[in-house]
């Protein structure tokens, strides 16, 4: 299964991690950075790499688009967005976080139907026709949106069970609940979120709010 991440300058380093924590425990998962040129990409809370170009990736299973800074520059990166055209009608799933939510609707793929996104990008994407919802999961076809890298984990988590059913959500769950020593990825995250709820001024991200496990019926099924 060949997981594409799509990586422009900018993009945060917290959703490329919330998504490929997920992935990462999957032993036939093939994680893959793909963008313009090969290389590193300055972003977001740190650097990315880039393991293939556009062209070079044409058939991915899933393709992830997560957000970050410079969300109007990355609007318009028109190779970026040529990209999920191609690979939108030919992968299984795509998965959107925050503004990268608004990368995916400034390719066209999502229209006039509402999604899921960063709290402050609302009017980015209502620009490229689409609008915010209130939900913190919008699926749009084959297309997934989420709120951020919170709720990115929990959207790849959904996808890991639309793929590979429940087995491989317990294979995920496993990985990410051990670790030789230190905290394992998924403590690691929950005390990352604790430490912004408490931050200064108590920040009014409504994302901030998500659960553990978010009150999902796929999910909370398999509990």
């Amino acid at each position: 299964m060949q997981v594409a991440v799509a990586m422009s300058p900018g993009v945060s380093a917290d959703e490329c991690e919330a998504f490929t924590l997920v992935f990462g425990q999957l032993a036939d998962a093939e994680l893959i950075g793909v963008g313009a040129r090969v290389g590193h990409v300055d972003g977001a809370r740190g650097g990315q790499d880039v393991d293939a170009v556009f062209e070079e990736v044409q058939h991915p299973d899933v393709v992830l688009v997560p957000g970050g800074l410079g969300c109007a520059q990355t609007a318009r990166d028109e190779p970026l967005l040529a990209w999920l055209r191609a690979v939108a009608p030919r992968c299984q799933w795509m998965a959107a976080s925050s503004t990268g939510t608004v990368v995916v609707a400034a390719a066209g793929l999502l229209g006039e139907r509402e999604a899921a996104t960063h709290w402050l990008a609302a009017p980015m994407l209502e620009s490229y026709g689409s609008a915010a919802s209130s939900e913190r999961i919008v699926e749009v076809g084959n297309i997934i949106t989420c709120e951020g890298c919170i709720t990115a984990m929990h959207v790849a988590l959904l996808v890991t069970l639309r793929m590979g059913g429940p087995d491989a959500v317990a294979e995920v769950r496993a990985g990410l609940a051990t670790a030789p020593s230190g905290p394992t990825p998924w403590q690691r995250w929950r005390h990352e979120r604790e430490r912004r709820r408490r931050g200064p001024g108590r920040p009014r991200n409504p994302e901030l709010t998500a659960p553990d496990v978010i009150e999902f019926d796929p999910l909370t099924r398999l509990r």
